[in-house]
């Protein structure tokens, strides 16, 4: 059989991540193998990340993997090489390891843009762990045989990442579902991750903090282990799923409760292209401007308006509708603000957009960022906020490729005077995420996004592209 033959071939979203058919036959090989049964020790789990470390040079653990992944591009086939050889390593540890090389694909522009094309493969293409051990799980979970509950059940996943992989079935009244099953063993994995310091170090230079806070740690443990609960995600896909119900763009899957549990979730089955398929095609000026402006309503007016996020914003999330609609997967790692908590955070932005620096000193100890007592650089602090708010701040469309990361993690961790005297809050972890990874998508899109009409319509309880939104008629609670 050919090369060219379409069962020898990699599917149509990784070709159109990677870009570069070179690449195929190596991510062909690590795509092909099987997963292998989860290490779930602490001390099995640290000695291979230390090994992964030491072998392949990780990119954040160590100045030799960065110099060789730097942008020099003598050195972007080392680069490439470091890449694959993190995608096998991360791709088999899974967990928290694996989220950080997912972070990586689309947060560290420092990356070659090969090197960032390989580690996208973590977002929605792991190895897959053998239908057998998955088909133990469906069955232990949802109890008798699988025939009482699918139809038919694809064994080859239709995607596999870092807690689970997905499967393609149908259900007895005859709808077509995607079925999420957990890795066997994932949870303890993952909780071994988040007792060893070496992959702590490596999420928190991901997340672009450096304070050591219990409360942070705390926050970021609750959200990965929240990750691992399908019944709550389940819950924030159906309250995304209401708050979105009737949006002329955005679309929430529908979930089945009678076939999910802690470690089974089955939702209707969405068809589409994947972000890079999309990008591939060559959209038009318009349809990369809807876009943008759907991500922004769906990450952060969503918690200006409602206080409730989605903290995942990475390239696999997605699926391009024919009709123009974009289907938004995924909601392990989503969180709620308390009303105080949200409307504080507007008040903090509304400083810094009115540049009132004594406000900005007010509502940022408020927040959290300003320690009781503590004698700061009161200019450096309004300097660097009016950076990270820069998109809202003149009445103009602002083009997300200014907002570079690592321009970012350059203001905040090198030329920042106040790193040593500031608390990062602990509800800021995941909304450093959030708009880290919503920048980074932005910027592939391309097309310029008027944040400073959309942040004064979202302090205002107003959608300037859903007039009709049923919830912003009636008052806030």
């Amino acid at each position: 059989m050919s090369k060219d033959d379409d069962s020898e071939r990699l599917p149509s979203h990784i070709r159109a991540l990677l870009g570069d058919a070179r690449l195929e036959d190596r991510v062909r090989r690590i795509l092909d193998r099987s997963g292998e049964e989860l290490s779930t020790g602490r001390i099995g789990r640290a000695f291979r990340m230390g090994k992964l470390a030491a072998s392949a040079g990780s990119r954040v653990v160590g100045d030799r993997a960065r110099a060789l992944l730097s942008k020099d591009p003598s050195a972007k086939s080392d680069g490439v090489e470091l890449a694959l050889e993190l995608v096998e390593s991360l791709a088999d540890l899974r967990g928290v390891a694996m989220k950080v090389g997912q972070m990586l694909s689309y947060i560290d522009d420092s990356l070659p843009p090969e090197a960032q094309r390989v580690l996208g493969l973590l977002q929605r293409s792991a190895p897959p762990m053998p239908f057998r051990d998955i088909e133990r799980i469906l069955t232990a979970e949802l109890g008798g045989s699988l025939s009482a509950h699918f139809a038919e059940i694809d064994p080859k996943p239709l995607a596999a990442a870092s807690i689970g992989q997905v499967h393609r079935a149908r259900l007895p009244s005859g709808e077509d579902v995607a079925v999420k099953v957990q890795y066997p063993g994932i949870q303890e994995a993952m909780r071994a991750d988040l007792k060893n310091a070496k992959v702590l170090s490596l999420f928190k230079k991901v997340l672009f903090y450096r304070v050591n806070s219990a409360a942070i740690m705390a926050e970021l443990e609750e959200r990965l282990i929240d990750e691992c609960d399908y019944i709550k995600e389940a819950d924030y896909q159906e309250s995304f799923r209401r708050r979105f119900e009737g949006h002329p763009v955005i679309v929430v899957p529908q979930v089945f409760r009678e076939r999910s549990t802690s470690r089974v979730l089955t939702t209707r089955l969405e068809h589409g292209l994947s972000f890079h398929e999309w990008l591939a095609r060559g959209p038009s000026a318009d349809e990369r401007e809807r876009a943008g402006k759907t991500f922004y309503r769906f990450y952060l007016g969503t918690f200006y308006l409602d206080g409730l996020f989605n903290c995942d914003p990475h390239p696999g999330n997605y699926l391009f509708r024919e009709d123009g609609r974009i289907v938004f997967l995924d909601y392990g790692c989503s969180r709620r603000f308390p009303e105080e908590r949200r409307l504080l955070w507007i008040r903090m932005v509304d400083a810094v957009r009115r540049d009132d620096e004594a406000l900005i000193h007010e509502t940022g100890s408020a927040v959290g960022f300003l320690p009781p007592g503590v004698d700061y650089d009161r200019a450096a602090f309004r300097s660097l906020m009016r950076y990270l708010y820069a998109p809202y701040l003149a009445n103009t469309p602002y083009d997300f490729s200014l907002h570079r990361p690592m321009t970012t993690f350059r203001e905040m961790f090198v030329d920042n005077p106040n790193l040593f005297k500031l608390n990062m809050p602990a509800d800021a972890v995941f909304l450093n995420r959030i708009t880290f990874g919503l920048v980074s998508l932005l910027t592939a899109i391309g097309a310029p996004i008027h944040c400073f009409e959309l942040a004064n319509a979202y302090f205002e309880r107003r959608d300037l592209d859903w007039a009709d939104d049923p919830k912003l008629a009636a008052p806030a609670l």
